[in-house]
């Protein structure tokens, strides 16, 4: 496990003034939710190679939300062979997703968490079902836990089990096959020789016991946004079926121009509106719509979408 300099996670976490009167590993009641520009993490998704190169992948995204008044935005990588991340943990396409969610859960507690910080995640991809896997796995194995001390924990590895609880206000996720994918990325072998496209196969274990969208101990906003010509996931599996508990969902068409969104472009798409289909809480509607990353960045900063 690599982690981002402690010079800069200490600047980051300074600008908040939750940390100044934290207790570390004290099980202090969660923050109130803040809408704002929290410390936000960028997960991103399967890579056959395992070779992410996180600044390059979330390049339009970062400079979007740091042009927008966020300053802490930070990448979390989860393969031996990606790059230039600011957090990491060194795993193959053979690390199962929820053995991915588990080392997220723990860095987000160690780092955030367990100082009493809130965060908030966009992720890409499979990175939102790591997402939820860290949320969903704290939920059912982490409450009866003990507050853990983030001082007793290693900064190279964490302990076994889950961390006690989670402070995630927003998720947003981009093309993620929150109902699985049934050609996995493109080729029947897919889930022969990755477990983690295994885990994403329509009806797989590991989404039956994933189940439907849970909260962080502080309770958790989530934003859905898919594409119908995703190349790689089907629309009704990036909303998630539009059910019921997605409070916030949209389906992008065509531009203007007849330019459509693919699963790669999910993470970078910011410059037209798209003709969408959308669900906002109790209210939803057909229309012009806010491309993909802008749409995201308004579900990191309130529980409203526009």
């Amino acid at each position: 496990m690599q982690r981002l300099p402690r010079l800069l996670i200490a600047l980051g976490l300074l600008l908040t003034s939750l940390v100044a009167t934290a207790q570390p590993g004290s099980a202090a009641a969660a923050p109130p939710r803040a809408d704002g520009h929290r410390i936000t993490l960028l997960v991103h998704g399967f890579d056959r190679e395992a070779d992410q190169d996180c600044a390059g992948g979330w390049k339009s995204a970062k400079d979007l939300l740091l042009a927008n008044g966020w300053t802490d935005v930070y990448t979390f990588g989860y393969y031996g062979g990606d790059k230039n991340c600011d957090l990491k943990f060194d795993g193959t396409t053979d690390t199962r997703i929820q053995e991915v969610g588990r080392q997220l859960a723990w860095t987000v507690y160690y780092f955030y968490s367990g100082r009493g910080v809130a965060i908030d995640i966009m992720a890409h991809s499979m990175g939102g079902l790591v997402t939820r896997a860290a949320i969903e796995g704290v939920r059912r194995y982490g409450a009866a836990v003990a507050a853990t001390d983030v001082s007793t924990l290693s900064a190279s590895a964490w302990p076994s089990g889950w961390p006690p609880y989670l402070y995630i206000e927003d998720v947003v996720t981009l093309g993620t096959p929150h109902k699985g994918i049934d050609s996995i990325l493109g080729g029947t072998l897919c889930p022969f020789t990755h477990e983690q496209c295994s885990d994403m196969k329509a009806g797989s274990g590991f989404l039956s016991w994933l189940g439907g969208l849970k909260s962080s101990a502080m309770g958790t906003d989530y934003t859905i946004l898919g594409s119908a010509y995703d190349d790689t996931v089907g629309d009704n599996s990036s909303t998630k079926g539009f059910d019921s508990d997605v409070s916030h969902v949209a389906l992008y068409y065509k531009n203007a121009s007849g330019d459509t969104i693919s699963h790669s472009e999910m993470r970078t798409e910011k410059s037209s509106a798209y003709d969408a289909k959308w669900r906002n809480l109790d209210s939803s509607g057909r229309g012009y719509y806010s491309p993909p990353l802008i749409q995201g960045m308004y579900g990191l900063y309130n529980h409203m979408m526009y």
